[in-house]
């Protein structure tokens, strides 16, 4: 029988965890309003959101995929952005219902499959080994070729669930800076990923969001110039409440970052951002190399989300005291704001 994060009467387990958590039973949780009235079973598949984001990023390119489901309805996007010649290709659609469009709620084994306007991902995850592998096509030819195993390299995974709002919750696994393998198709030419030192980023966030929510995001995944592999996730805006994601992973090993400041010009994310520990230890600048956008506010449901891709520069202080010098890292910076369902 496979195992279940929630325990049988819906209670959701608080804290880090160590070990895959099993299949994200959100249907069992008992969902409630702000003043504590049951709702009912529709409300959790309408107030439900879940997604997948992977991808990689490397000296000569960068990617991003993105499986969504909120509001009942699945979405999916892709990108791959040449940092040498500044070329984005990106494919972006809602998965219609006679597309396919399995996304998976266990986030160490099982198949997500989201297909539409000629574009097609699948990604699968394999709890022998903790093997993760992306497949990305576009009009039936293959794109992206992306697997990395969290088991091979010793690497301990970020799991965190966290109370969110008067009654949700928000359980999010994540790795970043952990060696990649495969092959990228453009421009008639093959590229294979381990020659490139290319390294992955896996995002997996599952709950009951505020309805609307609004997040900075930070990525690094590198190698740093002494040859260290460098995870880095910031955020703020979800997981604050009792626990925070702020991790840093060096080769593989886990720490906490503390807590850190986003600033940026509003009215030009395109800009340089700053990012500041609230401790003044560490400091980094990011420098915008592209964008993945989406933007509507004419709708109940808006969204306005800004996904930029580029370059890292600064330093990081570490629990211990000593000093990460980032330099020309690859990475992510997000602004999102999202209504996920209506009223």
């Amino acid at each position: 029988m496979k195992k279940k994060f929630l325990s049988e009467d819906g209670g959701v387990p608080f804290g880090q965890f160590e070990n895959p958590v099993g299949n994200i039973n959100y249907l069992d949780f008992p969902l409630r309003s702000p003043f504590r009235k049951l709702l009912a079973e529709t409300e959790k598949h309408k107030r439900f959101v879940h997604f997948h984001f992977i991808g990689f990023t490397s000296e000569r390119f960068i990617a991003g995929c993105s499986l969504t489901f909120a509001n009942d309805q699945k979405t999916v996007f892709f990108y791959i952005f040449d940092r040498q010649t500044g070329k984005t290709l990106k494919k972006g659609c809602r998965v219609g219902p006679d597309d396919l469009g399995v996304i998976n709620l266990d986030p160490d084994d099982g198949i997500s499959e989201l297909s539409g306007k000629g574009l097609q991902v699948r990604f699968e995850s394999t709890l022998e080994g903790r093997a993760k592998q992306l497949h990305v096509s576009l009009n039936n030819a293959p794109i992206l070729n992306l697997s990395f195993s969290e088991e091979k390299s010793d690497f301990e995974t970020l799991r965190l669930c966290t109370p969110t709002a008067a009654n949700g919750w928000s359980y999010c696994q994540k790795v970043a800076g952990i060696k990649a393998s495969g092959e990228l198709f453009l421009e008639g030419k093959r590229y294979n990923l381990s020659q490139m030192d290319a390294t992955a980023h896996h995002d997996f966030t599952a709950g009951f969001l505020r309805r609307d929510t609004f997040w900075n995001w930070v990525c690094i995944t590198g190698k740093d110039e002494t040859g260290k592999l460098i995870g880095l996730n910031l955020s703020n805006g979800v997981n604050e409440t009792g626990a925070s994601e702020n991790v840093i992973w060096i080769d593989g090993k886990r720490q906490a970052a503390g807590l850190f400041n986003f600033e940026y010009d509003a009215d030009d994310l395109t800009k340089d951002w700053l990012i500041t520990s609230d401790n003044k230890g560490s400091e980094l600048k990011f420098t915008s190399e592209g964008c993945y956008s989406a933007f509507n506010d004419e709708i109940e449901c808006g969204f306005d989300f800004h996904q930029l891709f580029g370059r890292f520069n600064g330093h990081l202080t570490l629990q211990n005291g000593d000093r990460i010098s980032i330099t020309n890292l690859p990475g992510f910076c997000e602004r999102q704001y999202a209504i996920w369902w209506p009223k």
